[in-house]
């Protein structure tokens, strides 16, 4: 605490000696309640009730105050001076992190420690103590990913109401309470379902759950840290980015959580590198809308190229573009060790044609969203493709099969009942078509002075 002066700040603006009193003085009378209630008994019933108070505190409350940690100091105007002070990305990014949430993990360990008060004569010590760090790790991973949403947020836009705050702290709750299930079930749970399978190999599932939480956490600071070099103009190769990627693909591809007894049959080897081909498609969509793609950073990337300054170049280039080549590599990887065909409910797919036309469709969607930055300047211009895209694969194929034109469907989904020239040829045409919008709109707005402009938040 004594080397970063911003945890220092928090600690002494949140932990004011009326607040040390407060925090405690309201949990405990309301646990009290509770133990009167059961009887003056601390057993199950009074650790859930704890267990629910350290959620309310440290997950909601403080993924709420995690998320807008950074965009209260841009609201206030105060952002702009800290990013010009001494202070290092990591010493940012921790003191964010743990600072701004100070008070609210004094309140989440008194919930614990009422939490282990309960179970002490019930349950052994090491479990007590898995539990607890379970919660906690659960309260970081929340706080981290609600911080990252919001840091993704500022570098497009400067302006944030309770909205968008909501919408990063659901994102973050979202991310955590997952993890905080599964590891329960761990504990709750006895014989086939307290195990998990990974990559063959039986692991207890509450000891892999804090194994990957503890994982999580070391990516989430990671996240953080790049993110606050990128605020403080610092500049950020992709590896590390695809190294994430990688990471995230391998280690879902080996997860199966039912056992041999249960479901036999391990998956091979062509269903593992599935599996992370669909983690990279997630990873490749999620990038492709998180990061600013305007005009004035293609006009960058066409200056570094011209020049031939290709280290900045690759600093600045969308992460996008290199996740979009992992996931053709892996696109690749499938087609050559899948079958052509399997049955599914008595029906022939062809999987191969599937697993190409989803690529097609990935590199339409890509060019769309980067042709509709390019159009408009605009914060919202993510936001926008993202709600085209939806209504492309949601309402507007469900409308036309309704109205009997189901043909017309591929076009927007991969119809694997179809023959290869139908499936494929008009998902080429429209990847050719965006390419030439795409085109168009790089004349216009980045190769042209016309596109010189100032980006309104």
């Amino acid at each position: 605490m004594r080397g970063n002066p911003e945890l220092l700040r928090n600690v002494w603006l949140e932990l004011s000696p009326h607040r040390l009193i407060v925090m405690p003085a309201v949990l405990g009378i309301l646990f009290l309640l509770i133990y009167l209630a059961n009887d003056h008994l601390l057993d199950s019933n009074t650790a859930i009730m704890a267990a629910v108070l350290y959620c309310a505190v440290a997950l909601v409350w403080g993924t709420r105050v995690a998320s807008e940690a950074v965009v209260q100091e841009i609201n206030n105007k105060t952002w702009d001076t800290q990013r010009m002070s001494a202070l290092g990305p990591w010493q940012l990014a921790v003191g964010k992190l743990f600072g701004s949430t100070i008070y609210v993990w004094y309140g989440g360990l008194i919930c614990m420690a009422l939490y282990a008060l309960s179970y002490i004569n019930h349950l052994p010590p090491f479990y007590i103590a898995k539990l607890v760090l379970l919660y906690l790790g659960c309260g970081v991973i929340a706080h981290a990913i609600g911080m990252l949403v919001s840091m993704l947020a500022i570098q497009k836009r400067r302006e944030f109401g309770r909205i968008q705050v909501t919408f990063y702290q659901f994102l973050g709750l979202i991310a955590a309470i997952p993890l905080l299930y599964i590891g329960l079930s761990g504990i709750a749970e006895d014989g086939d379902f307290s195990v998990l399978l990974w990559y063959d190999r039986v692991f207890n599932l509450i000891d892999f759950t804090l194994a990957a939480i503890a994982v999580a956490v070391a990516w989430g600071m990671v996240g953080l840290y790049r993110l606050m070099r990128a605020e403080l103009q610092m500049a950020n190769a992709p590896w590390v980015w695809l190294g994430f990627c990688v990471f995230a693909a391998v280690f879902v591809a080996g997860l199966r959580f039912l056992p041999p007894e249960l479901n036999p049959g391990m998956p091979d080897v062509s269903i593992k590198i599935f599996h992370g081909y669909l983690v990279l498609w997630f990873l490749a969509y999620i990038v492709s809308f998180a990061e600013p793609k305007n005009r004035i950073l293609m006009r960058r990337l066409r200056r570094h190229a011209s020049f031939g300054e290709w280290t900045a170049f690759v600093s600045v280039l969308p992460r996008c573009l290199p996740t979009a080549a992992l996931f053709f590599l892996a696109t690749v990887l499938v087609l050559r060790t899948s079958e052509p065909t399997f049955e599914i409910l008595g029906t022939t797919v062809n999987f191969q044609l599937v697993v190409i036309a989803v690529f097609l469709f990935f590199l339409r969607d890509l060019m769309f969203i980067f042709a509709m930055n390019l159009r408009k300047p605009t914060p919202r211009a993510d936001m926008n493709a993202f709600l085209y895209i939806l209504l492309s694969y949601t309402i507007l194929p469900i409308v036309l099969s309704a109205l009997g034109l189901d043909q017309l469907t591929v076009l927007f989904w991969a119809r694997p009942d179809f023959s290869a020239a139908f499936t494929l040829g008009p998902v080429i045409i429209e990847v050719i078509a965006m390419a030439a919008f795409l085109i168009y709109q790089w004349r216009k707005t980045v190769v042209s002075d016309a596109g010189v402009e100032e980006i309104k938040p």
